[in-house]
């Protein structure tokens, strides 16, 4: 399966890729629920409005359709509860949840697809009591700390043994972070039967983060010192890193050898553990990064300018949401594909440009 999806992403693109699955996935949801073996989340509790407004500089991605400098960041229409009580629960090692024979959407880890709907439910144990994190997505160090870590820190301390799917729970940085907060987990390798569940529910719209959720981040990550050091400048560089979801590349090099001549600090994000992004804090007045998960690091660094290189192929407004939320407004977008000579140049034009400190935290 994920051979397949690999090579589905490099034929039509990754965000195509996920279209066409989702788009014959509904099927097979339309068919299970037709005969009551699958609820969905209901419509009401998917519907958003727009919470603020953001703007930045720079390119504008070209997955931004109508080509405006302003995003928007939504919210659900009916605020969701933090957690939510279910009794007789089943839970499956990719994150389904049953509960009497019907896959219950909302408290599962992602929506189903026929993979996750036909998977063995046959509990091999049972538990009295357990907390399960509804979400949508399982791969990833993004995945991980937006969906699965805030709820987490939300809801801390837990009533009960957290149970995370199998995938992310093989993660390193899993058992990191939940040694770190002292959270009695374990992942399901077999489907787990819980007598009486606590499901932690996603209160905030895809990545798009909230001041609060800024907040309980900064419980990992640290609060940012109170000022960096003058013309600090840092470059979280992913040269020579892969990644879960989706094939893209970036100016890497050339963008490496701008931050050296211009003394600024190297972080090759691929190689970085928690303690370098510690040590780096104070140099990070201008943070330059390529769009990735690494980039959650910088909450703990008391960061005055953003710069955001992004691929054609792949990109989403998280860390614009994550930014906006943190206080940061000088943000600016720049793409990769349009060339070396044209990432050379708006960056250090970006990086000529004085401060704007009434947009800093």
């Amino acid at each position: 399966m994920k051979r397949l999806t690999k090579t589905l992403s490099a034929v039509l693109g990754p965000v195509r890729a996920a279209e066409l699955r989702n788009d014959i996935s509904s099927f097979w949801r339309m068919g299970f629920a037709a005969v009551g073996r699958y609820r969905p989340i209901p419509a009401e509790e998917m519907e958003f409005v727009l919470a603020k407004r953001m703007t930045y500089k720079g390119d504008v991605p070209v997955q931004i359709k109508d080509g405006v400098y302003e995003q928007g960041r939504m919210a659900f229409r009916l605020p969701r509860p933090q957690f939510e009580t279910a009794a007789g629960l089943t839970v499956t090692p990719n994150g389904g949840a049953w509960r009497e024979g019907c896959f219950e959407e909302r408290f599962s880890a992602g929506r189903p697809g026929l993979r996750l709907l036909l998977e063995n439910r046959r509990a091999a144990e049972t538990l009295p009591a357990a907390v399960v994190i509804q979400c949508a997505h399982n791969d990833t160090y993004g995945d991980w700390v937006s969906e699965y870590l805030i709820p987490v820190l939300r809801a801390a301390p837990l009533s009960a043994p957290l149970l995370l799917p199998a995938n992310i729970a093989s993660k390193p940085f899993v058992a990191r972070d939940l040694g770190v907060l002292g959270v009695d987990w374990r992942a399901i390798v077999r489907p787990i039967h819980i007598e009486n569940a606590c499901v932690l529910r996603q209160q905030k719209f895809f990545v798009h983060f909230s001041e609060d959720e800024v907040r309980l981040l900064r419980r990992v990550f640290g609060e940012p010192a109170s000022e960096p050091r003058r013309g600090g400048l840092i470059y979280l560089s992913r040269h020579g890193e892969g990644s879960d979801v989706a094939d893209r590349g970036y100016p890497s090099l050339v963008v490496e050898a701008i931050v050296k001549a211009r003394g600024g600090r190297i972080i090759r994000t691929g190689e970085a553990s928690r303690g370098d992004y510690v040590a780096a804090a104070l140099d990070a007045e201008t943070v330059i990064f390529d769009h990735g998960s690494a980039f959650y690091n910088s909450l703990g660094w008391p960061v005055r300018r953003i710069v955001e290189i992004v691929s054609d192929d792949w990109w989403n407004n998280a860390f614009l949401m994550l930014s906006h939320a943190a206080g940061n407004r000088d943000y600016t977008i720049i793409r990769g594909d349009l060339g070396d000579a044209h990432v050379e140049d708006l960056l250090t034009h970006t990086l000529d440009a004085p401060l704007d400190l009434s947009a800093a935290s």
